[in-house]
């Protein structure tokens, strides 16, 4: 038997690197038909298709999908603590009663399930926060580091502390970041109005200065929220100022800053830029909860300004956060799910390079994995190979897919 694989295909013109010397048919919806070939799990050949040859293509592929931004220890907890009104201080509230009931054994099982669900739809890493705060979360941690070795073939994990931020002024705090170095962890936390000036400078300054000790990058939740806007970016960008702080920063949701005149939200992407922050832009759980009115529907719903940033060169990232849990009670860890739900919220349009990318490639930069997502040669044969011809079939809710980890169609 070869171990040559050939698949005919049709793929986002966006996302491939192909010789400059191939003339390219691209369609209406930005798609390029395209013939790969792979041996032992890397791509070896790509040659183009013409017009003539699209009877022979068999569906769209795209590279395997990488989350920014999950929340896998409570996802599919809504069932026990639902929330009900729907709104953030609600989710706050029910998510500490979850937090109360925790064992490890409860988090991993929801973890294993998140995990088995996103293999199967596509994904080959997730960034996660996992909820940091009271003592029985040492036990939870030594876990949840366990879990990586266990699924190490199929996807890759990064792990986020997400604590209150004064815990990274403790001593709890140092031994969880002495930890976090020897397992490709980040610092994390929330910094979101209304907060009291003097004690959030103080923690927010512990927090950097730790990350810089142990050279720990972070990834806060900042300005998820739809008062004061922008308040707390500004408040970070002050502090990594006066600290001179120089490791890598993730700034998620960073929604109200849409909240702000086009003058200022350019001024701070300026200074966003300029400190090469990477943002992750959340639309579905920031649409579910914020600004909600019971009695009447808003328009306003405050979702990091991805055309803005992108404009000026900051890298964003599209995310899915929070899945069938307090804050948000549908998703199942499908990257289909998220582009046919995000794009429409967000008015960005599939067949344009700087959308796509923040779906399927800013998120492999924001991770800091070996493969960007870029279909070319040398790259690894993971890909995801959808039935269709058109981003109609793609956003459809017939959906039927093709797994491929390194060059195998992956069946379970």
């Amino acid at each position: 038997m070869s171990d040559f694989q050939q698949i005919k295909v049709l793929v986002p013109r966006s996302i491939c690197n192909v010789s400059e010397n191939i003339d390219l048919f691209v369609n209406d919806d930005g798609l390029t038909p395209l013939a790969i070939t792979w041996e032992r799990g890397v791509v070896i050949n790509i040659e183009a298709l013409d017009i003539n040859e699209l009877d022979e293509v068999k569906g769209i592929l795209f590279p395997r999908f990488v989350e920014a931004h999950a929340h896998f220890d409570k996802s599919f907890s809504w069932n026990n603590f639902p929330n009900l009104r729907s709104d953030y201080e609600n989710a706050l509230s029910v998510n500490l009663e979850e937090h109360i009931t925790r064992t490890p054994k409860k988090v991993i099982k929801r973890a294993k399930k998140s995990l088995d669900y996103a293999i199967n739809n596509g994904y080959r890493a997730i960034r996660t926060h996992i909820d940091t705060y009271l003592s029985q979360d040492d036990q939870i941690w030594n876990e949840i580091f366990n879990l990586r070795k266990e699924y190490t073939d199929l996807l890759e994990l990064q792990f986020v502390a997400l604590a209150p931020l004064e815990f990274w002024g403790t001593l709890n705090g140092e031994i969880l970041a002495k930890k976090l170095t020897k397992n490709n962890g980040l610092l994390g936390g929330v910094l979101v109005p209304p907060f009291d000036k003097k004690s959030i400078n103080s923690s927010l300054s512990n927090l950097l200065e730790l990350a810089m000790r142990f050279n720990l990058g972070i990834d806060l939740h900042v300005d998820e929220s739809s008062i004061q806007p922008g308040r707390g970016i500004n408040l970070l960008l002050k502090t990594i100022d006066k600290l001179n702080c120089q490791i890598p920063i993730t700034c998620s949701h960073s929604s109200s800053i849409l909240l702000l005149k086009n003058k200022e939200i350019y001024k701070i992407g300026e200074r966003i830029a300029e400190k090469n922050i990477k943002v992750i832009a959340l639309p579905l759980t920031n649409f579910w909860l914020l600004n909600r009115d019971q009695h009447h529907n808003s328009l306003q719903r405050p979702v990091a300004p991805i055309k803005q940033l992108q404009k000026l060169f900051v890298d964003v990232s599209i995310g899915s956060d929070n899945v069938q849990d307090p804050w948000y009670p549908f998703g199942n860890f499908d990257p289909f799910y998220l582009m046919s739900h995000a794009m429409p919220m967000l008015q960005i349009n599939p067949w344009d390079r700087l959308s796509l990318s923040a779906i399927l490639n800013a998120p492999s930069r924001l991770l800091n994995l070996n493969w960007d997502g870029v279909i070319s040669l040398g790259c690894p044969a993971d890909f995801v190979v959808v039935e269709g011809n058109n981003w109609g079939d793609v956003f459809s809710n017939n959906l039927k897919r093709k797994v491929f980890i390194k060059g195998n169609w992956y069946q379970k």
